[in-house]
């Protein structure tokens, strides 16, 4: 539980949001309800409820942007709410559920959010039967405050999202040759083995190895090698569909995750990657580059281990059978996939 809070900001927030929001409101709900204000106290257990639920459905379905919009939307309809009932003394909560909301969704979404709630309460103030303010002043410093906590909030949230999102970058491509990390591997490898056990989709995976690698680093230099590397991914980033991964493994080691593919396919398409790798890669002083690739597919796996082993073990076969070649898995599964 707290590794994924660790994991996931947006949960760690959403659940951070819901649990002030629940311990917040609650006093003030009880309090409302047995005082007779019972349209604000409805409104807060309200508040309360939708946070818990959304709390609930984020960790549950694991999708934290529905839920936290869920959250923020509420929350700022019940605050223009409770502003009609209650006037100028629920003006102080505004500010810090502005913060709130740029934590619940993107910046830009909490932006209009936030937009809309505090242009309802200026229209409240000039309606018939409301006067939130004091006078034109007040209503004035209010506009005014609320703008300035909005743009200053939406500038940091706007900045932290985007070296969030740099970080993710970091943690999981490779710099050299833009392949995904081993770190995001094992995440892809268990999605593609839940997908296969809900609804039957199969995927298969290649382990891709470049023959004799280590000569290429002591004949031509390890800048050379880099060199190979770097064109190595992009030709196989072309041979695939974008729906398709590729992972640097190791350090001339890639992995190759197909989905939507039965076995010939995945066969017949990593003899074109092998046949694409030794025909138009070369060597600085021109001779070929060959590789060597071991395939499996999901159905012969009961997690990302044993898939991954599976693929290791083709592909030190390939190895031990003269390289440049393409080896399939063996398994009860792979040899029905073969008869058929």
């Amino acid at each position: 539980m707290l590794q994924r809070l660790k994991d996931n900001f947006h949960l760690s927030m959403i659940t951070l949001v819901g649990v002030i929001a629940s311990c917040t409101l609650l006093p003030y709900a009880l309090y409302r309800l047995a005082t007779g204000s019972y349209l604000v106290g409805i409104v807060d257990l309200l508040m309360i409820a939708v946070s818990t639920v959304s709390v609930w459905m984020a960790w549950r379905t694991g999708d934290t942007e529905k839920p936290g919009f869920l959250m923020a939307a509420v929350f700022c309809f019940g605050a223009v709410l409770v502003c009609m009932k209650l006037g100028q003394d629920v003006l102080f909560w505004i500010y810090p559920l502005m913060v709130f909301i740029f934590f619940l969704v993107a910046p830009i979404k909490a932006l209009l959010l936030l937009l809309l709630m505090v242009s309802a309460i200026v229209s409240l103030h000039f309606a018939d039967h409301s006067r939130i303010f004091n006078n034109g002043f007040q209503l004035l410093a209010f506009i005014t405050t609320t703008f300035i906590t909005s743009i200053f909030a939406y500038i940091f949230a706007y900045r932290t999202h985007l070296q969030r999102k740099e970080l993710r970058h970091l943690a999981t491509t490779d710099p050299l040759t833009g392949a995904a990390t081993r770190h995001s591997l094992t995440d892809e490898l268990t999605a593609a083995i839940d997908l296969y056990q809900q609804k039957n989709s199969v995927s298969g995976l290649m382990l891709l190895d470049l023959d004799h690698f280590k000569r290429v680093n002591d004949n031509f230099g390890h800048q050379s090698g880099d060199q190979i590397l770097s064109q190595l991914v992009p030709l196989l980033k072309q041979m695939i569909r974008q729906q398709d991964s590729v992972f640097r493994y190791g350090g001339e080691e890639f992995v190759l995750l197909i989905k939507e593919i039965q076995l010939a396919d995945l066969h017949r398409l990593a003899e074109k990657i092998r046949h694409a790798v030794w025909h138009q890669l070369s060597l600085p002083d021109g001779s070929a580059l060959t590789t060597s690739i071991g395939i499996a597919t999901v159905q012969q796996a009961t997690d990302w281990e044993s898939w991954l082993q599976q693929a290791d073990v083709a592909l030190y076969q390939a190895k031990h059978q003269g390289r440049n070649q393409v080896v399939i898995a063996t398994g009860p599964e792979a040899d029905k996939s073969n008869s058929s």
